[in-house]
């Protein structure tokens, strides 16, 4: 009979403990569920913790917290790529409207049967820089799709020789801004992968951007397989290194200079896509543009 009764002592004592680490896991669950409920529902970095023991719910509430934690990102990343969106709709709108409107207002003008020839010859050459102006805004829009939705092809290509060929051919427009030239690159082949093409582009523009924005000095440099391309400048301030590879971003607020801000964001799309990087810094009156790529 003594040992019924430790028996039935013991069955209970056990029933009783479980059912108490039922209640307290039932508890934590509801208080997980609480929380949870929470940060679903407002904007915020908070995390689920909780004070059980219980292995599984520790283990739960950290998956849990990684899923919230990519959630997350996703989150801010999709805001930024539609803010991204929205600034170059609006961009794009002004640049085409602006020329669009002031050369439909010279053509109305044009069109009065009154004007002398001189007159008539002067609103036509607006007219045709208008007009101008947006075709460098679709070539730059087509060279940008291109960039981003193309394929590179990567192979052991001697970047000295490019980087050198590149500065030749860019010769003419270096010379029409009257610009002092320092270069230093070597007479030994240095390899790397890349796809030849892509790279030139990336040249290309880096280059243009220094001469179109730069003033009076271009150094062009090729050191331990890094690519440098510098420029004098009269306003560092005013040049946001942060900014300076986003879509359609420049200095130029108005866009006086006609320059739709893709050449850099093109340069940047195709470094990166051969797996390299891009960056830019500024030493005092220089602004400092410096491609890596993957050395062979």
């Amino acid at each position: 009979m003594i040992m019924l009764w430790i028996a039935c002592g013991l069955l209970t004592a056990g029933f009783i403990v479980l059912l108490f680490k039922w209640i307290l896991l039932k508890r934590d669950i509801r208080q997980l569920g609480i929380k949870l409920n929470e940060i679903i529902h407002t904007d915020t970095n908070a995390r689920l913790s909780t004070h059980t023991f219980d292995k599984d719910i520790i283990n739960l509430a950290e998956g849990i917290n990684h899923m919230l934690t990519k959630h997350r990102q996703g989150y801010l990343e999709a805001n930024r790529l539609e803010n991204d969106l929205k600034r170059a709709v609006t961009n794009i709108s002004h640049d085409l409207r602006t020329p669009l409107t002031s050369a439909k207002g010279y053509l109305q003008m044009a069109e009065n049967k009154e004007l002398d020839e001189e007159t008539l010859l002067r609103y036509l050459s607006i007219i045709r820089g208008r007009l101008d102006s947006l075709s460098i805004l679709m070539d730059s829009l087509f060279a940008f799709s291109r960039a981003v939705e193309g394929d590179v092809t990567l192979q052991r290509v001697n970047i000295s020789n490019i980087l050198r060929d590149t500065l030749v051919a860019s010769y003419a427009e270096i010379e029409g801004k009257g610009f002092d030239v320092e270069s230093d690159i070597p007479d030994s082949t240095v390899y790397c992968f890349c796809d030849e093409d892509a790279l030139k582009r990336v040249l290309q523009n880096l280059i243009s951007n220094a001469v179109v924005h730069g003033n009076s000095n271009l150094r062009v440099r090729l050191l331990d397989g890094v690519i440098e391309i510098a420029n004098k400048i009269d306003e560092p301030h005013k040049i946001d290194i942060h900014n300076i590879f986003e879509r359609f971003y420049t200095a130029d607020a108005s866009r006086t200079n006609k320059r739709t801000g893709l050449g850099l964001a093109i340069a940047k799309e195709l470094t990166e896509k051969m797996g390299g990087c891009i960056s830019a810094i500024k030493e005092e009156n220089m602004l400092v543009m410096r491609v890596r790529l993957p050395m062979a």
